[in-house]
């Protein structure tokens, strides 16, 4: 690691992005409470609110706390005009930012008081570390055990400090990952472009993942099967190996959902599997082309979205 950076006095430099879709607005309160208290009072950088399609409750209780919670920040909403998705949401609100760092944290869960304070320090002391990450708590989550900062493989998109400019140069998010997997495609890309990414143990981030309809269970399996169909020949050394060994585990996981009682599960990766064609072309295309920064520069300029320059509430017609 690189030699101490100077003293952090505060988080003015840091936007913080809040994505919603269908979020409960008592989530959102439990949300927004811990992340005022991880910013302060007096926190100045930018609040971008990203509406990905939101239902009209999830939008107003969020608009409520945005304009409740960081009475000093410079908050803004980009609305976009359909689900996104997780990867295109995300490049459109870090192009939108101004800061020197920008922090994507799931509307589900909850940041330590100083974890944000934490995760900045760290990257200030480390300029070749792009991303830096908290230790996750929560269900189905690899907790690590607290220590000092160490270098990650890959990142997940859960809780992460990014340092904007670098990480938009490198290409940001894939559009192609519409949810889930985009992180690993990102952590995988600047790895073998030389950054660093840091996981940072001694703050956390507690991810509530609450209870999901049969719906909502059968769209994250079919979403993560079908990201995954791409991500690994993409990045294998031999991507036909990567296939075969996908292709080859896949009735095991169906037959380890069916066991647990999960059919909407097991039906997403049964439906997964009918793309499994177009996911390969698909990593082919990208190993023949990889993404970069100057595609991500292109695809800005085709799709970028107006911003509001306040938190009024959405108006009627929307």
């Amino acid at each position: 690691m690189t030699a101490a950076a100077p003293v952090r006095t505060g988080l003015d430099d840091v936007d913080v992005v809040f994505l919603v879709h269908r979020e409960d607005p008592a989530l959102l309160a439990r949300h927004h409470t811990a992340v005022a208290a991880a910013t302060g009072p007096d926190w100045r950088g930018r609040a971008l609110l990203v509406e990905n399609a939101p239902a009209p409750r999830t939008s107003a209780a969020a608009r409520a706390e945005l304009r409740a919670r960081y009475p000093a920040a410079d908050v803004r909403v980009l609305r976009a005009p359909r689900n996104l998705g997780f990867a295109r949401a995300m490049d459109l609100a870090l192009d939108a930012c101004r800061g020197r760092y920008v922090a994507l944290v799931n509307s589900d869960g909850e940041p330590d008081p100083g974890m944000l304070h934490r995760l900045a320090e760290v990257l200030d002391a480390e300029p070749r570390a792009v991303w830096a990450a908290p230790a996750v708590d929560g269900p189905g989550e690899d907790t690590d055990p607290p220590g000092p900062p160490f270098p990650a493989g890959d990142l997940p998109g859960t809780a992460l400090l990014v340092r904007r400019a670098e990480f938009l140069a490198a290409g940001g998010f894939d559009p192609l990952y519409f949810f889930y997997n985009e992180d690993r495609d990102a952590s995988y890309r600047l790895r073998a472009a030389g950054h660093l990414l840091l996981r940072v143990p001694d703050t956390r981030f507690r991810h509530g993942k609450g209870g999901r309809s049969a719906r909502g269970v059968f769209l994250r399996e079919w979403h993560y099967a079908r990201t995954t169909q791409v991500l690994l020949p993409q990045h294998a050394e031999r991507p036909a190996r990567a296939a075969v060994a996908l292709l080859a585990r896949r009735p095991r996981a169906v037959a380890r959902h069916l066991r647990d009682g999960d059919l909407p599960g097991a039906a997403g990766i049964v439906l997964a599997l009918a793309g499994l064609p177009r996911a390969l072309v698909l990593a082919a295309a990208r190993r023949r082309r990889p993404w970069d920064g100057a595609r991500l520069a292109a695809w800005l300029e085709r799709n970028r979205v107006e911003l509001s320059p306040s938190c009024a509430a959405p108006s009627r017609s929307r």
